[in-house]
Formats: structure tokens, sequence, C-alpha cells
């Protein structure tokens, strides 16, 4: 199976079926973003041929990183809103830190009810006209890790909610301050249990997060190390990553019209931590002006999952997006693999490889390209499965392809 990523599979699978059967998957496809086995085998019980075929994950978007930039709610057009609150039920699992994005959603809303939202305390609410979130868990309204990803019990708590609500778009977590003290495994861990459920569920947006900016010192520096692993694997894995952390540290002074990020200094870096303009314990251990940030965060967030290109694109009759970049790979593959890159609009564009835990490997392209399609080749590649991202200025896009090795 070449390791694709620590993943338990669950017992049902596909893929468990076949290997239980002794199926030799023979080929790997990739089609926009979803993993694809195929194979043929003999069930070694009855000498039947079988022919198998098994979803393994899905990544139908490519990054999308939110973070300070995105808490600009007013560049959002209005048709976007609509489009979230009509088609984009979701689930929202957290602690106290967590109700800070939940807070910032009813400061919007009491300011302007046009951005009407609904939670339901462990359902999923139906409020024509309102974006419903399914807040917590079936049995549980606040949400540790063991709840929901750390657990073979809360993985099933997980399942159990998108099983039983198929409506479900979109499932993200939030931390609490695991991040100041876990280690890197133990980050590590979110990071595999999250991408099992993106392949079990290939057609619900997990969204990822980093954990709050409060802490310093040293419990701050490891927070920094262990936000800036869940940022690296984001960004080399083509996820959805809510940034909460700089969230935290920037504040924009409506009196000089610009951000401004707070920083201390421990062991000779600048690290990233909660904004004093930001300190206080009124809501989820933060003020309202910090929970409206995130709020309007989110909701950037949604409209760009629900299909919206982000900022500059001229609202047009409902959900139309205009067409971002495009990557077509070709695998699996011998030697080297090629790349039909097109980038959507003219200007620089990289193309990074990475291994599957994120480690960068090669960078194939680096320089302007024309918006048409380009034949770009990654050079040679150990046998593996390799993540190939695509940077431009328009948007970027990732696929999963595999090596097989040889000339």
């Amino acid at each position: 199976m070449m390791g694709l990523h620590r993943t338990r599979l669950p017992v049902n699978s596909p893929v468990t079926t076949a290997l239980q059967r002794r199926v030799t998957f023979s080929s790997l496809l990739v089609n926009d973003g979803r993993m694809l086995l195929t194979g043929k085998g003999i069930d070694m019980r009855t000498g039947v041929v079988l022919v198998a075929v098994a979803v393994l994950s899905s990544a139908a978007m490519g990054q999308v990183v939110i973070d300070h930039t995105c808490a600009v709610l007013e560049e959002v057009p209005d048709s976007w809103i609509l489009e979230v609150q009509d088609n984009w039920p979701s689930h929202y699992a957290h602690t106290s830190h967590g109700s800070q994005l939940t807070w910032g959603l009813y400061f919007i809303e009491d300011d302007d009810d046009f951005y009407a939202y609904e939670t339901g305390s462990s359902y999923l609410p139906s409020a024509s006209g309102s974006w419903c979130i399914f807040d917590g868990q079936e049995s549980a309204t606040y949400i540790t890790p063991d709840l929901y990803w750390e657990t073979a019990a809360g993985m099933d708590m997980t399942r159990a909610v998108l099983d039983n609500n198929p409506e479900i778009r979109t499932s993200m977590w939030c931390w609490c301050t695991q991040v100041n003290y876990y280690n890197e495994a133990q980050v590590q861990a979110y990071l595999d249990s999250m991408s099992v459920l993106e392949s079990e569920y290939p057609d619900v947006t997990f969204v990822y997060l980093t954990g709050n900016a409060q802490e310093t010192g040293s419990s701050g520096y490891n927070r920094w190390q262990r936000n800036d692993q869940i940022r690296d694997f984001c960004i080399s894995g083509g996820k959805v990553l809510y940034d909460f952390a700089d969230l935290d540290a920037w504040w924009y002074d409506p009196s000089t019209s610009s951000w401004e990020q707070h920083t201390y200094e421990y062991g000779g870096y600048d690290i990233p931590a909660e904004h004093p303009q930001f300190y206080g314990d009124e809501y989820g251990h933060t003020t309202a002006e910090s929970c409206r940030q995130k709020g309007e965060a989110l909701w950037y967030m949604m409209a760009v999952i629900a299909g919206w290109q982000g900022t500059g694109i001229v609202e047009g009759p409902g959900p139309d997006p205009r067409p971002g970049p495009s990557l077509t790979v070709e695998s699996p593959f011998n030697g080297s693999a090629t790349l039909w890159c097109t980038p959507g609009s003219e200007g620089e564009v990289t193309v990074v490889v990475y291994s599957v835990d994120g480690r960068l490997v090669r960078e194939s392209w680096s320089g302007e390209m024309d918006p048409g399609t380009a034949v770009v080749e990654t050079g040679p590649l150990d046998p593996g499965v390799y993540i190939v991202c695509m940077r431009t200025c328009s948007g970027s896009c990732s696929r999963t392809m595999v090596s097989l090795g040889g000339p």
C-alpha cells in the first residue's frame, strides 16, 4: 500500500475488504484530487477473481488559509453568504476557546440580521435563511480532543454526527490550550486523524485549526512550533486551515487603517502572541472585538469553501466562480512525473513536490508562466506517494501522485 498516510481504515471499507481477500492493487489514479486504488486479485477463501476500486482520500480544493487578512466581511458578496445559508450546513466541535467563533457570529448577526445563523446544541437545526451549525457531538457539547479525533471512541462520535446528518458539508474542531504542551507526535496524531476522516467522508470539507496564541514564554514557543507544524501540513497537503493563532495576534488599527501584529521575544525569536487589544475574558477568554474578527473570517472561509474565489471577484448572478488554477498529473509514473499546469492568469508560478509527511522534496518550477497550459517535469522521484502543489497569483491547487521508481 506504500504508506499513503498513517490511517486506520474502517473495518468494512472497500480497501480493508480487498486486503482481507488478497487483492493486489495494480494502479493508483488521481483525478480532481480524489485518489482511487484499482486492482484485481483472488479471494483466498473462494478462489473468485475480484476487481476492487476504492476511494482513499479527497482533496477537492487546493489549500485555503484563513487568517487576519480574511477578517473583511464587507468584501464577501451577498450572494455567497446566501449560498452558505442555503446549502452549507456545518458541524463545529469545541471547548470554551472555540466559543469565540460562535460569539463572533452572534455579534455580526446582532448588527445586521442578513448574516443569520443558527446553532443546535448536539443537533443540526433547520432554519430557513440561516447558516445551520451542529454544535458539539451527539452526546456532548464540551468537546476535548478525545471526543473528536484523539481516541477511537471520539472518532466514532464524529462519524456518528456525519452519518446521522448526511446533509452536513463541513466539519471542524477547535483547540483549547493543548498546543501549548502537546509534542510533535501528538499534533501529528491530530493531522493523521483528520486525514482519516477526510478519506472516509470525501464529500465533507474538514477544516483544520491552529491553537490560540495567548500563551507566552516557553509554552508559547512550543505553541508557535506546533502551530507551524499544522500550517506546513495544510499548505503542503492542500487543506483548509482556519488560522486561529494568526487572528489572535493581529489587530486592525482604525486610526491608521493598518494591521498591527503583537510578538514577544523568546530564545532569539519574535513569536506572535495575542494582541493586547484583545486582552480580556468577557467572551470565550477574550474580548468581543476579537470574537467579531474571528466571526468575520469564519464567514469569509465558508464563502470560499462554497466556491467564492476571494477578494477581487466581481459579484455575478449567484455562485458562478471564475476558473482558478488547475493542475493535472500523470500518476502513477516511472522516474519523473509530467504535470500539466494551467495558472489561470499570467505571473509568477511555483511548483513544489512534498512527501506525504510534509517534507519539501523538490521545487520543479519557479518563474513566470503564461495563463495557458504548460508542461512541467518534476524530475526523478524515488518510489512513494507525493503531493505536488502549484502556487500562482490567482490561487493554488495540489494533487497527490505515486512514483513507481525506475528510469
